[in-house]
Parts: C-alpha cells; structure tokens; sequence
C-alpha cells in the first residue's frame, strides 16, 4: 500500500495524480483507499496540491469518499466546543463563548 512507503511517496503520487488532470475527488478516494485518514489525507493534498489547511479541509470534509464520517465528524466537532466552553466556564464563567457554526455569543 502507498502509505506503508510513506509521506513524500503519497506527495509524489497525488501530485501525479493531479498532474494527469484526474479530479480532485477520485484523488481523495484514492488516499482513503490507500489507507490515509482523513488528517494524513489533508496533509498530503497540501504538499501535492498547494491547498491551504482550510481548502484541503474543505475538500476532504466534501468529498464523496469521506461523506460516511461526515455526521460523525460534526458530533466530534460539536462535543469538543462543548468540552471546551465547559472547561472554559470553570477557568472563568464571564468569558465569550464560542461555536462553530453559531458564532459569538455572550455568557
């Protein structure tokens, strides 16, 4: 598998890939079925691709290849700023609390 032979070999064949001209998402389907997860996944289309974290983010979150954890990212999201507004309100209750999708809202 690609991923046994390491970072700089899946970088090689995803800029290949995307050299070729073949899509962004059978790119991503490609690394998933090689074995990356989603966070090496992003790594490799930002060396390969040129993507920032938030673009390779974006892609991997949209790709049809990851569609399957998409729910159960978001409920990983959701219970982290959870988490964290939790720990937050102990360290100081007065402080801003903030989520992902809801933005800034007063204690």
């Amino acid at each position: 598998m690609l991923k046994d032979q390491g970072f700089e070999a899946a970088v090689a064949a995803v800029f290949g890939q995307l050299a070729e001209g073949i899509p962004l998402n059978d790119v991503i389907a490609f690394l998933r079925a090689e074995g990356f997860n989603q966070i090496d996944s992003i790594r490799v289309l930002m060396h390969a691709a040129g993507l920032n974290l938030a673009e390779a983010k974006q892609a991997i979150d949209m790709s049809p290849a990851w569609q399957d954890q998409q729910e159960a990212n978001e409920a990983l999201r959701r219970d982290l700023w959870e988490a964290a507004r939790a720990m937050s309100d102990i360290a100081d209750p007065d402080l801003p609390h903030h989520g992902p999708s809801t933005g800034h809202k007063s204690g």
